[in-house]
């Protein structure tokens, strides 16, 4: 099935560039252009609409305008921004209704891959509900604490961008959103950053200050009743993993690339459930399964709404333009067999991580022995469980 993509921008040029650039996905895409975004609104009401690329500067009706109308009136449908280095202003508007900013002029090759990506990711969910609620997410919750501690860093005299990243890398949804906007073409940076401290540091307060201030991103939403332990325990667990699956990927030798990921997927692995606490009906029976068992398993969200935290947790993530790398390690944190990698990766890394933080006492109940021994990596593992003691014999000192 033909994915439905609609292109808008208000100059003819470009429109008739974009036609001849991509007139190789004519078997894969239906195309639609506009060239305003009233012609936008007015196909996206007679045609079931995918993905929408906008430009950013068009007369009348921006695009930061553009996608906010269609956030309200279509949330399912993935909003990607073309904008330029000097649209900083409007594009710190849009970073509430834009899941990604691909620099303008953007070549075909990037601009098809974008598409694409994000195409194969929405595979990764089978319930259409899930599916809206997910893309129509902006803002996901926050630690109250963390982000008052956050606020009170940022309002000080001499407010230390090392300290406001030490805070950051403590939430995960904090650091989903800074990655997201420090890795969008606005900035335009030669590499992609994956450390959250890194990313902090690159915004800067004259950057991050707005975003948390004015346009409330990492503020902390309403969610349902009860759900703070919930949270509180998440985010406890979150940041175990991700700090031994940086330690393991240490253990490993592997590039800094790869340890910086594997802090940020281990922060981000369980990203998904944050996610589930916004359906109530489903919310209550999981805090109910995880009263009595300390947590909820995959396969109670399998029975429960078709999917799990997983794959929601992938999907945004590759929304939001995060690494392939840590999209997949969130991906298949619970079923690393499903994934082509033959050699030590950041999914490894946190897989890992995950089974030894879950179990407690280093037994490897969850740790898929088959998939690392598919890595030649089988023999690893007590080492890997010994670091994990060593670390939890130093926090308990």
């Amino acid at each position: 099935m033909k994915r439905a993509i609609l292109f808008v921008d208000d100059e003819p040029n470009v429109i008739d560039g974009l036609r001849r650039m991509l007139r190789n996905m004519r078997d894969r895409w239906e195309m639609y252009f506009a060239g305003s975004g009233e012609e936008a609104l007015k196909i996206l009401e007679t045609t079931p609409i995918d993905v929408i690329v906008a430009d950013m500067r068009m007369p009348q009706m921006d695009g930061a305008t553009l996608l906010a109308r269609v956030q309200e009136r279509y949330p399912h449908v993935v909003r990607i921004m073309l904008t330029g280095h000097s649209d900083k202003e409007m594009t710190l508007r849009s970073t509430k209704s834009a899941h990604q900013f691909l620099a303008k002029p953007c070549d075909g090759e990037t601009l098809r891959y974008t598409i694409e990506r994000t195409c194969q990711l929405r595979e990764l969910l089978r319930d259409k509900k899930l599916l809206q609620v997910v893309t129509g997410i902006t803002v996901l919750p926050s630690l109250p604490s963390l982000y008052r501690e956050l606020i009170k860093e940022m309002e000080a005299p001499n407010a230390s961008l090392k300290k406001i990243g030490a805070i950051v890398t403590q939430d995960m949804a904090m650091t989903a959103k800074v990655l997201q906007l420090v890795n969008s073409a606005f900035f335009g940076l030669p590499q992609r950053v994956t450390n959250p401290v890194q990313a902090v540091t690159l915004l800067g307060l004259n950057n991050l200050r707005p975003l948390v201030l004015y346009i409330h991103l990492f503020e902390a939403f309403e969610t349902t009743p009860g759900s703070g332990r919930v949270i509180e325990a998440l985010w406890e667990h979150s940041v175990a993993v991700g700090s031994l699956a940086r330690e393991i990927a240490r253990l490993e030798k592997a590039d800094r690339e790869v340890r910086d990921e594997a802090l940020t997927a281990g922060l981000l692995h369980d990203i998904g459930k944050l996610l589930l606490l916004r359906l109530p009906d489903c919310c209550e029976k999981l805090k109910g399964l995880a009263d009595r068992e300390g947590d909820w398993l995959p396969a109670d969200e399998y029975a429960l709404i078709g999917t799990s935290h997983a794959e929601l947790g992938a999907y945004l993530l590759g929304l939001w333009g995060i690494a392939d790398t840590v999209v997949e390690a969130v991906a298949f944190h619970h079923q690393p067999g499903n994934s082509v990698a033959d050699r030590f990766t950041v999914l490894t890394a946190v897989h890992v991580a995950n089974g030894l933080v879950k179990e407690g006492d280093c037994s490897l109940q969850t740790v898929d022995l088959d998939y690392l021994r598919r890595l030649g990596l089988e023999q690893k593992v007590t080492h890997w469980a010994e670091l994990y003691r060593e670390i939890k014999g130093g926090q308990a000192r």
